[in-house]
């Protein structure tokens, strides 16, 4: 209990430091955990290895594929496919031949291993890293997707590899047949698990009952195919695509609201947790690696790491170079993608689920596995994802102002929508007119914002003042509210229900800004 506390403790202070110094909070965690571990005496959780796979995994990949841009992953399908399976084999067996080359005495099942377990990149450790840059949306939908489902292939891969090394043997032809029947099954699994879902929304209309269900279907999907011996990875990303296209219509607004702010902050947590964590353990796997020189442990991490990154940029740079990437081939973009192999929560979960024994005895060079991963972490985490932002400059990169535009065209064609159904409601005259003019100014100003007429920016600049107003006003109402509280006037429970409806008030009107800022800026 007193480790649990202290890391996320310690993840709290961590991530404040990251932001106030505006590095991406993973970086932050997997060195000030590196500190914290040599802290002597500290507490270390004791986490079952398989335990981090099933707790920790469905979760963070649920979240990623119901947020995920589904619109991208279409318009980029085969770029996807050629990263999340062909660069996952290439790097599996190219890291295979590179550690069973400069390891002594390494067996292959175990190279392998290790090849299978840094081959996949980690679509959080790029989120909270291009959540700060201007890279354009299809090149984030492409790097979430590859990331989404490079970890099916990955943990197959890793499968089948544990299966050599703990007992069973190792065939070319089994591996394919095992990864064939693997996404087979895994994405029947998560179909159901995702219809399921779908299902139960649409028969309870909870708010609570509705957010219960979506924190069941992560695990209703990866539990049932990663007993079978499926890609739980895979299963979970299939459910969470499938009901993405549901949720709008089957979750009451309530529950949405919920669910987001549930989700956003579990996912952190746990995302946090697996790069502190492990930071804090870095200390007691280099003790138990003391039969080997540091010079030897440096040069294993280092050569891993190095061909993890050329493969990517040799296999990166050669897809664009095919004849079908032509028409759409951005070689600064080629770049950004072919720089962005972070490794992260998987990679670690993976390393931290290795088997302690065989049938024979302890599992082959653990430690030292476990080791390089971290090497390859912080390779790629903390090299290439702190000198991201310098390549993007140097690329000259800029946001393709997709989501922008897009949230534009929704929020004028919504206004428009309004405005019709105001005019036929004045035509049934089913609602007092003057209730109808308050509406239609409102409709009106939020069209005149965001829709196409040439005085857009001038709409803009008054909205922008009007909602800075009403901003104010709901400041003035919040202090009002609460010294109410104060003086004994309305007990807590009413002040809690008024001030949820301020703030979804206030919170409406900063994303309506976000949006509207972009005429100001243009």
């Amino acid at each position: 209990m007193v480790a649990l506390l202290i890391v996320f403790i310690a993840v709290i202070v961590l991530v404040a430091v990251a932001n106030r110094i505006n590095v991406a909070y993973p970086i932050v965690l997997v060195l000030g955990g590196m500190a914290l571990g040599y802290i002597p005496h500290i507490p270390t959780l004791q986490l079952q290895p398989d335990l981090v796979l099933v707790v920790f995994l469905p979760p963070l990949l649920y979240w990623e594929s119901v947020t995920a841009p589904t619109s991208e992953f279409r318009s980029g399908a085969l770029g996807i496919f050629q990263l999340a399976f062909g660069l996952v084999i290439a790097t599996t067996l190219v890291v295979a031949a590179v550690a069973h080359a400069v390891v002594p005495g390494m067996p292959w099942a175990v190279a392998l291993v290790l090849g299978a377990i840094v081959s996949s990149t980690d679509e959080v450790a790029f989120s909270a890293i291009a959540d700060r840059l201007s890279v354009p949306r299809h090149v984030i939908g492409l790097l979430q997707g590859e990331s989404l489902i490079n970890d099916a292939t990955s943990l197959v891969l890793y499968g089948v590899a544990i299966a050599a090394v703990v007992g069973a043997t190792f065939s070319l032809a089994h591996a394919a047949g095992a990864l064939a029947l693997s996404v087979t099954e895994a994405i029947a699994i998560g179909l159901a698990a995702g219809g399921f879902a779908v299902l139960a929304w649409r028969s309870i209309k909870d708010d609570t009952l509705q957010g219960a269900i979506s924190i069941v279907i992560p695990f209703v999907a990866y539990l049932p195919a990663y007993y079978i011996g499926a890609s739980g990875v895979l299963s979970t990303v299939v459910a969470g695509l499938f009901v993405n296209r549901y949720t709008p219509t089957v979750l009451l607004p309530r529950s949405r609201e919920l669910v987001t702010g549930f989700w956003v902050t579990v996912v952190f947590l746990l995302n946090a947790f697996i790069f502190d964590e492990v930071g804090i353990r870095f200390h007691s796997i280099v003790v138990g690696l003391a039969r080997y020189p540091l010079a030897h442990l440096l040069w294993y991490g280092l050569a891993v790491s190095l061909a993890c990154i050329v493969v990517r940029l040799v296999w990166t740079f050669g897809q664009a170079l095919l004849p079908q990437a032509r028409d759409e081939r951005d070689w600064s973009h080629v770049g950004v993608i072919a720089w962005t192999g972070m490794r992260g929560g998987v990679s670690l979960a993976a390393a931290i689920a290795i088997p302690l024994s065989t049938s024979v005895g302890p599992f082959p060079e653990r430690d030292l596995v476990i080791f390089i991963t971290f090497c390859v972490l912080l390779a790629t985490l903390v090299g290439q994802g702190g000198t991201l932002p310098y390549v993007i400059r140097a690329l000259r990169v800029k946001d393709d102002g997709a989501n922008e535009q897009e949230e534009r065209k929704a929020l004028a064609t919504t206004a428009k929508a309004a405005l019709k159904q105001i005019d036929e409601l004045q035509r049934e005259s089913s609602v007092p007119a003057p209730m109808l003019d308050a509406l239609r100014l409102r409709f009106r100003a939020r069209w005149a914002e965001f829709g196409s007429d040439e005085d857009t920016g001038k709409a803009a600049r008054t909205t922008a003042l009007y909602r800075k107003t009403e901003c104010d006003l709901l400041e003035t109402q919040r202090r009002a509210l609460i010294a109410l509280r104060n003086d004994g006037k309305i007990d807590n429970t009413v002040m809690r229900r008024v001030q949820r409806l301020l703030d979804l008030e206030v919170t409406s009107i900063q994303l309506l800004g976000a949006t509207g800022q972009s005429s100001l800026d243009d």
